[in-house]
């Protein structure tokens, strides 16, 4: 295969994923996903985040999106801005972003993560965060490839 067949497909499949705002009929697909990525079906956090999400005033909801393929889920992203935590202006952080394992490497994630960060600009927040595992290479690389780099903060923890 050639790069020019390569660069082609790559640009299909951006192109036909459907990036949309999640719908209560989504819950299952979503529980099922993470599942699948995480190996951990969690299902009452996600009832709760939605649940909780739709009990806040609309401004104040976290940024759910959902990435769609031929009507199948295949992404997740999740986000909020959180203000004056740890001394800092309003900032998006990014909660959750996830990919079925069969469809990443597809811009699947970017096309995601393009959508918070423009949510992100349009309310003026000007940095974004997340946390990433030191042991999770390909989501660390992930992030690094998109611009993101070392905070000014050290996450710290202790085992009770």
């Amino acid at each position: 295969m050639t790069e020019r067949t390569r660069t082609r497909k790559r640009a299909w499949a951006i192109m036909s994923v459907l990036i949309r705002a999640p719908r209560a009929e989504d819950m299952e697909a979503i529980i099922a996903l993470d599942a699948r990525v995480t190996g951990e079906a969690k299902s009452d956090f996600w009832r709760h985040k939605f649940v909780l999400g739709s009990a806040l005033p609309e401004g104040d909801r976290p940024l759910v999106r959902i990435a769609e393929v031929n009507g199948r889920i295949v992404g997740v992203l999740v986000g909020e801005i959180r203000s004056w935590e740890f001394h800092l202006p309003p900032t998006g952080w990014i909660t959750v972003l996830m990919v079925d394992p069969d469809h990443r490497r597809r811009g699947i994630g970017r096309r995601l993560l393009a959508e918070a960060l423009e949510y992100f600009r349009e309310r003026g927040v000007r940095s974004v965060r997340t946390m990433v595992g030191w042991a999770d290479g390909d989501v660390l690389s992930f992030f690094t490839a998109m611009g993101f780099d070392r905070g000014p903060f050290i996450e710290l923890e202790k085992s009770l």
